[in-house]
């Protein structure tokens, strides 16, 4: 595992961009001065801005999974964190503001590569200074990753501030209340040429790669083109993965919705047949996670499944006459840093993404969203 060691912060009395550019710079000349009496050698690396947007409350939080970022891919961090106090604590229009660096020993022998995290906290009456002051702070010649920390709905003019000089916009639809909702803003967005990394759709990988490999064989191949049934099981707040899936499948296949149909909806295949998707909620030990995915035909059936610690998943193909085949595979941590570096390895856009998404919300439309949220 990596070792990840994050400086003291040092509390700025001063907040505007040049008082805090002057405190980053003392910052790295002690570190510097450290390194030459004989401390741990450092590298300072920065290969994008990572903007968070996000509620005071969540600081300790986001200050965690920055410093496990730094870890995975070095970058500035400016994190803009609305204060929702009483105007008692925080005097309307002051600003509140910290550095400070995150170092990960990447391997042995080798220096340190750091990150520099600005922290500034804004009470409701300033958060509109805050667009002004992080375009002021930029990196240049680096992209610019927004993460939408907030669990609300994503939007408002600071967002829109920010939206010519976003290269993507990081955020999670499972993590918002109201599936439709949330789908839609994301729509909204994309239409308007913003690059969308969803964690939400991150989640899925092992699951579209699982499903993918169900079929890698002939005989089964063969009945992809002839499945009857699919049947998605998802837990309370699962939904959001729910139809991101099967936007996946019904895209990937070129399936048309065709009519609702009961609790499910009917799709049309390629030779004018009928698949009937199918949602189930469930109780599951992670209730924002999938419980499992069935694809059924006359005469197979192909699963997988999340166990019940929610560590792996196991797929297994089952054929009439043949002797079934299932493996089960390890699922990693999925932990938010690792999710946003994965996020990361896209430039911009995510056009199957977009895709599942568009017929997720088609689907949404079909289903009269209540049914399954």
């Amino acid at each position: 595992m990596t070792d990840i060691t994050t400086t003291p912060s040092v509390v700025l009395t001063q907040v505007d961009a040049s008082a805090i550019e002057r405190e980053l710079a003392r910052l790295w000349s002690a570190a510097t001065e450290a390194e030459h009496a004989g401390g741990a050698a450092l590298m300072r690396a920065c290969l994008f801005n990572f903007v968070v947007l996000t509620d005071a409350a969540h600081i300790s939080t986001m200050t965690a999974i920055v410093a496990r970022l730094t870890a995975l891919r070095p970058n500035r961090a400016l994190v803009a964190a609305l204060s929702r106090g009483e105007k008692s604590a925080i005097s309307a229009q002051r600003l509140e503001a910290w550095v400070q660096a995150h170092c990960a020993l990447i391997a042995p022998g080798q220096p340190q590569v750091c990150g520099e995290q600005i922290t500034i906290i804004a009470p409701h009456d300033a958060w509109a200074h805050i667009p002004g002051i992080v375009l002021s702070l930029l990196e240049p010649d680096v992209p610019v990753i927004i993460w939408w920390g907030f669990d609300q709905i994503p939007g408002g003019p600071t967002l829109t501030q920010l939206q010519s000089i976003i290269d993507r916009l990081i955020l999670d639809t499972a993590r918002m209340d109201g599936v439709t909702a949330a789908l839609r803003a994301v729509q909204t967005l994309i239409a308007a040429d913003v690059a969308i990394g969803d964690l939400a759709w991150g989640r899925l990988t092992a699951w579209r790669e699982q499903i993918a490999q169900l079929f890698d064989a002939p005989p089964a191949l063969q009945r992809l083109w002839s499945l009857e049934r699919i049947v998605i099981e998802h837990g309370a707040r699962g939904a959001t993965a729910a139809l991101l899936l099967a936007g996946w499948l019904a895209t990937r296949l070129n399936w048309r919705i065709s009519e609702r149909r009961g609790t499910g909806v009917a799709l049309t295949r390629s030779d004018g047949s009928d698949v009937l998707l199918e949602f189930d909620r469930v109780e599951t030990a992670s209730a924002d996670s999938l419980a499992s995915v069935a694809l059924l035909t006359a005469d197979s059936r192909f699963t997988v499944t999340r166990s019940v610690s929610g560590d792996h998943l196991t797929a297994c193909a089952m054929i009439d006459g043949l002797t079934p085949v299932k493996r089960a595979v390890h699922l990693p941590p999925l932990d938010t840093a690792a999710l946003i570096a994965d996020e990361l390895r896209l430039a911009q856009y995510d056009p199957i993404y977009e895709a599942a998404l568009r017929q997720a919300l088609d689907l949404m439309e079909c289903l009269a969203m209540p049914a399954i949220e």
